[in-house]
């Protein structure tokens, strides 16, 4: 499987700290990191294809392009197919998890710090 990994997040600890739980993770490669919403639409944009799948961990609140902006604009050119966005944010907010169902890309909800027991429900569903 030619697997893309993502992780996009304003908060360099938190980014810092799911990268190292992802690379201890033989499932996953090595993730491209992104501190907003907008990088990771522009690179998005640019290595998209059918071929791949991706696995893309989204924080929620952040500047510029926050993370339900960035899948407002992702989910007109990829598939549910393919990509797997699984929201990991601060917030426990019953309205946030709800609103993140409406999303056909969004295929779980976690609340940070990112941890290998979400890293083991991620590969179980893009193993699928």
């Amino acid at each position: 499987m030619n697997l893309k990994n993502l992780i996009v997040d304003d908060d360099e600890i938190s980014l810092m700290l799911s990268e190292m739980i992802v690379e201890g993770d033989s499932f996953f490669q090595k993730p491209k990191k992104f501190l907003d919403g907008t990088y990771a639409l522009e690179f998005l944009r640019e290595d998209y294809s059918q071929d791949k799948t991706y696995a893309i961990i989204l924080d929620i609140n952040m500047p510029f392009m926050n993370g339900w902006e960035f899948l407002e604009n992702i989910e007109h050119f990829v598939s549910s197919d393919n990509t797997y966005v699984f929201m990991l944010s601060s917030s426990s907010d019953k309205a946030d998890i709800q609103k993140s169902d409406k999303f056909k890309l969004v295929k779980g909800y976690f609340t940070k710090p990112l941890q290998k027991e979400h890293l083991e429900q991620i590969q179980e569903l893009i193993s699928k």
